[in-house]
C-alpha cells in the first residue's frame, strides 16, 4: 500500500506517489508548498518549524527520514531516536496535511551513486569533526526538494551551518525555492531543543544548560569587548568552570561566507558544539 489517509493527514512512503501529488498540486496553480525536512523525534522545535510552515503555505509537507548518509557515526545512527507513531500524532494535532515518510531503498535505491557536494562552507566547524556529513545533508535535502516539489522550505537556526550550505546549494542549482529560517525554540532553563536531549544522563541534563548561559554571557561580553579570540577564550574558560569539558568548537563567524573575523561584529554568530557524556549538542548566538 502506497499511502493511507487517517483524519487530514495522509502518509506517503512512496517518492513516486509523493511526486505525483506534489505536481498536481503546482499544476492546479493556486496552492503554494512548503516543505520541512526533519529525521522524526519531533519536539517542540520542530512543530514550531511547521507551524511556521503553515503560515507561508497553502500546503505543507512534512518528512521524516532518518538520513544514514550524514551518520558518519554508525553507533549514533543506531541511537537516534526512532517514534514515528508519536510523531503521527503530533503532526495530526496541528492540521498537517501531508506527512512524507520514505524508506531506504526509495531514496537509496541499490544502483544510487550521486553526491550533491558544497565546496568550502562543509569543511568548517561540525565539518571536521563529521567528514562527509554535510555531503550526506545535502544530498537528501535535494531529494527531497526534488519529490516535494516546494515553493518554501523551513528549516531551524540551530543548525546555522547546514542552513548556510542549503542556502548556498539553493542559489548555486538554481532552484525555485525560498529558504526560510526560523529561530531556535529552547527549554525553560536555555537548552536548545534537540531530539538528543532526551538521550542525556540526569546529570547530563543538569550541566547542559551552561551550554546557552555561556553563550548569553559571550554576548554580553561583545557589548565591551569586540576582539573574538578573548571572547572565544572566556567563553572556555566559564564551560571548564561549569563541567562542561568536552568543547569540540566555539567560533565566531560571518553567516554570508563561514569566515573568522578577528573581531566580532553586528551580525555575526557565537556557535559551539561540545560533548556532555556521550552526547553532541550544538547551539549558537547572534550578536
Amino acid at each position: 500500500m502506497k499511502s493511507k489517509k487517517t483524519n487530514f493527514l495522509k502518509i506517503i512512503t512512496s517518492a513516486k506517489e509523493m511526486q505525483r501529488i506534489s505536481l498536481s498540486i503546482r499544476n492546479k496553480g493556486k496552492n503554494k508548498i512548503s516543505v520541512v525536512p526533519t529525521m522524526g523525534a519531533l519536539h517542540e522545535g520542530h512543530l514550531s518549524l511547521i507551524k511556521r510552515s503553515i503560515k507561508e503555505s497553502s500546503v505543507t509537507i512534512v518528512t521524516i527520514f532518518i538520513n544514514p548518509k550524514q551518520f558518519n557515526d554508525k553507533k549514533d545512527l543506531i541511537n537516534y531516536p526512532s517514534t514515528i507513531q508519536s510523531d503521527i500524532k503530533k503532526l495530526r494535532s496541528i492540521g498537517v496535511k501531508y506527512l512524507f515518510a520514505p524508506n531506504i531503498k526509495d531514496i537509496y535505491p541499490k544502483d544510487y551513486k550521486t553526491r550533491v557536494i558544497v565546496d568550502d562552507l562543509k569543511n568548517h566547524l561540525c565539518g571536521l569533526s563529521r567528514p562527509g556529513h554535510f555531503d550526506g545533508v545535502t544530498s537528501v535535502v535535494l531529494k527531497i526538494f526534488n519529490i516535494t516539489l516546494p515553493d518554501f522550505a523551513v528549516f531551524g537556526e540551530k543548525d546555522l551551518q547546514q542552513l548556510i550550505i542549503i542556502r548556498q546549494m539553493v542559489k548555486d542549482l538554481n532552484l525555485p525555492i525560498k529558504i526560510i529560517s526560523h529561530p531556535i525554540v529552547r527549554e525553560n532553563d536555555g537548552l536548545a531543543m534537540s531530539s538528543r536531549n532526551t538521550r542525556l544522563s540526569n546529570y547530563g541534563r543538569k550541566i547542559s544548560p551552561f551550554i546557552y548561559k555561556g553563550l548569553v554571557l559571550a554576548k554580553e561580553e561583545y557589548k565591551r569587548n569586540k576582539n573574538a579570540r578573548k571572547i572565544i577564550s572566556n567563553l572556555k574558560k566559564y564551560y571548564k568552570r561549569n563541567n562542561v569539558k568536552q568543547v569540540d568548537y566555539i567560533e565566531i563567524i560571518n553567516p554570508k561566507d563561514m569566515s573568522y573575523p578577528k573581531e566580532a561584529t553586528r551580525g555575526t554568530y557565537i556557535l559551539v558544539a561540545v560533548k556532555i557524556g556521550k552526547i553532541r549538542l550544538i547551539d549558537n548566538l547572534k550578536f
